[in-house]
């Protein structure tokens, strides 16, 4: 092999190998910059920590930002990896302290359950509805009971179970009509 196509293949390989090494966008600071934004304070008065991920590979966030005023307010996000997109956002509905720990609103637990359903039985946007069920859940659970409607009755229904810190569904059950 000639000085010159030795010269080429090590610098070929180190392109090749410097474009491997991109660094991924990283969810926490993504999670962190949207936060401040949402908050209206500066990215030095929001923290966010990794919480877990989601069954469908997105890794959800928590974060928290202090006000001006000294009030802390907290929520969480969804963010997808490869990407570091911000999928989903959002603010905690209670006022809680500093050790309060996280849980998710009933709202977004059937929009998780609508989500999966629409996933494995595809019926569109339309006439699925989800119920947050309030006498069955437990502060670890939340339970959402769904069903997929037509105009001559329920095509299939089922229920959810979801993990009320970090989002992932547990269970998924479904039947087919009444």
């Amino acid at each position: 092999m000639s000085p010159s196509r030795s010269l080429m293949a090590y610098a070929l390989g180190g392109l090749i190998t410097a474009g491997t090494l991109v660094a991924q966008p990283d969810a926490v600071s993504s999670c962190r910059w949207r936060a401040s934004a949402l908050t209206n304070t500066p990215v030095s008065a929001t923290s966010a920590v990794r919480r877990g991920g989601l069954s469908n590979g997105n890794d959800m966030v928590l974060w928290k930002a202090k006000l001006a005023n000294g009030h802390i307010v907290t929520g969480f996000c969804e963010v997808s990896p490869p990407t570091g997109r911000v999928v989903m956002l959002g603010t905690d509905q209670d006022a809680g302290g500093v050790n309060r720990s996280f849980r998710m609103t009933p709202g977004e637990a059937e929009r998780i359950c609508q989500r999966e359903a629409r996933a494995r039985f595809s019926p569109g946007n339309g006439l699925l509805d989800a119920v947050f069920l309030p006498n069955t859940s437990t502060r670890s659970t939340y339970r959402v009971e769904w069903r997929w409607n037509s105009m001559a009755g329920t095509i299939r229904k089922g229920r959810c179970e979801i993990d009320s810190a970090t989002g992932a569904l547990r269970e998924f059950h479904a039947s087919i009509g009444w």
